[in-house]
């Protein structure tokens, strides 16, 4: 019986999920947003209207929400127009059983209060679009604490407010409770009050307003990609909580190329420790793409099978289809169906973002396939090598290194590698004869590239000694949220193909290509690891 005819068949019997349980009524989940752009006096921004009008679009196509008021856009945005938005139509629209997103996206500002000359604390501020500057009037903003206690107090169980502030980051004060973990959903967290926030970035920090992801901030883009491929489900179990987002979020900009920001997360008044919980278990083709891109970054290949299959049945032609289709083929060594998807994918142009992979990224697998796909199809059989991860912290003494734990990761064993530990491999040859080893690293979104693995250049060129033991260059994790894997070949004898490598820089008849002779003593050992975000 497929998983979905499963589902159907428990349902008919009265089954449910047992972490999602009956005995918990479930009321709307509701969005309203605010984004302001043409500021009358403070700086203009790019992408505030496009973070507020997306991030809503994205909740209302992708995960059943619904927007209850009109979003409040540039003009609209007034002080007053706020104040009413949070004390008048969201306090008579919202039913005690409700879920909220309360979405900001434009100006912020501290003001650091003094006494005596000693600073006595930190007030937040959010600029309406009529607010004066760019010389302070504190009296035309509006205080983040004050608006915190009004929106704790709105008649709904759980409410996520999201601050995306494009200038600087805020302080919260003694508004918000902060807290580090991804909170897992247990039986009983949808029916406790929860009061939680998001911010963009920490006080002192300037927030940037644009990003990867094409017309939204780096900020707000991340949190988009989060919920359209449900990167942000963390654990994989098809439910999204708000404190999983904020980790995401704050994991996922910190690490992000030319960021200077650290997203904040925590609880504001009233919280009663509960989670809002997004769920991406129904069967619409959104909902299926982000459980397949789930089940692949967690290694559960035999799911992301079946989902890429009904997706596929759904909507073949999609960029987002296509995509998930090649990494299917990827992991299945279809090579030449490989080649008509990212063919496919390159006709189709889609946007910046739509999907994991540039045009750019696209281009270079393809330039890279024609020579790579015979070494790429390797099954991992008889590898005459020894393997053993060894890890240690990045500020840590470098030769104090422990032997990583091999664990089942989804279909396969792999190792669970915490955020900035630095690993290398341990590689021992049991032969009486040299062994030379190569490295092809497989990201998580679906990219290869080869690696150099020695800093001995003898290695590199004569091959691993018998009998002897080495370590290969140091490696370090900086946020592999999926599954990621190196791929190292061993061969008796050295391989120009591994030393000069075909690539996207190198096109045309210059690329190197492996011989039928070597191929053949080509040995292949797959190496699976992840982050530990637990």
């Amino acid at each position: 019986m497929t998983e979905k005819a499963n589902e159907i068949a428990q349902a008919k019997r009265g089954f449910v999920y047992e972490d999602e349980p009956e005995s918990v009524k479930q009321g709307r989940s509701l969005v309203a947003v605010i984004g302001i752009n043409d500021y009358v006096h403070w700086q203009k921004l790019k992408n505030a209207v496009q973070d507020a009008v997306g991030l809503q679009q994205t909740l209302i196509d992708k995960l059943g929400f619904s927007a209850p008021v009109p979003p409040l856009i540039n003009e609209a945005a007034t002080k007053a127009a706020i104040n009413s938005l949070i004390e008048d139509q969201l306090r008579e629209e919202l039913q005690e059983d409700d879920n909220l997103v309360l979405f900001f996206a434009g100006h912020g500002h501290t003001r650091v209060d003094k006494v005596g000359g000693k600073v006595v604390g930190e007030t937040g501020f959010i600029v309406p679009v009529e607010g004066r500057g760019p010389k302070e009037v504190w009296g035309d903003y509006i205080q983040i604490d004050p608006l915190l206690q009004s929106i704790s107090r709105l008649p709904a169980r759980h409410i996520l407010v999201i601050l995306d502030s494009c200038h600087s980051g805020f302080a919260l004060g003694e508004a918000m409770r902060s807290f580090r973990d991804a909170v897992r959903y247990e039986k009983d967290l949808s029916s406790r009050i929860s009061r939680k926030v998001i911010t963009s970035a920490r006080r002192e920090q300037l927030a940037l307003d644009g990003g990867p992801v094409s017309g939204h901030s780096l900020f707000t883009g991340t949190l988009v990609d989060g919920f359209n491929w449900g990167k942000a489900d963390l654990d994989g179990n098809g439910l999204i909580t708000s404190s999983e987002l904020g980790l995401f979020i704050q994991q996922q900009v910190g690490q992000a190329s030319e960021s200077r920001q650290t997203p904040d997360f925590g609880s504001f008044y009233l919280d009663d420790r509960g989670e809002m919980v997004i769920s991406l278990r129904n069967q619409s083709f959104d909902a299926l793409k982000a459980r397949a891109f789930s089940a692949l970054q967690s290694g559960e290949f035999k799911i992301f099978k079946e989902r890429v299959e009904e997706l596929i049945a759904l909507k073949p032609s999609s960029p987002e289809t296509l995509y998930l289709e090649y990494r299917l083929r990827f992991l299945e060594n279809d090579f030449e169906r490989v080649i008509e998807v990212i063919n496919a994918l390159l006709d189709l142009y889609p946007s910046q973002g739509s999907i994991p992979l540039s045009r750019d990224d696209l281009w270079g697998i393809r330039e890279q396939l024609d020579c790579w796909a015979p070494v790429l199809s390797i099954p991992g059989t008889r590898f005459p090598l020894e393997i053993d991860v060894l890890v240690r912290d990045a500020s840590g003494v470098p030769d104090e290194l422990e032997k990583a734990e091999k664990i089942k990761i989804g279909d396969s064993e792999g190792y669970l590698i915490e955020r900035n530990k630095v690993f290398r491999l341990s590689v021992t040859n049991p032969t009486d004869f040299p062994i030379h080893v190569y490295m092809v690293e497989i990201d998580s979104n679906g990219s290869f590239e080869t690696m150099i693995l020695w800093q001995d250049e003898d290695i590199l060129f004569n091959g691993l000694p018998p009998g002897e033991t080495k370590l290969t260059y140091p490696f370090l994790q900086i946020g592999c949220a999926g599954s990621c894997e190196m791929r190292l070949f061993s061969s008796p004898k050295r391989l120009r193909f591994f030393l000069f490598p075909a690539s996207a820089a190198t096109r045309g008849p210059s690329i190197e290509h492996i011989e039928e002779e070597d191929l053949v003593n080509i040995r292949m050992k797959p190496v699976v690891y992840r982050e530990n975000s637990k």
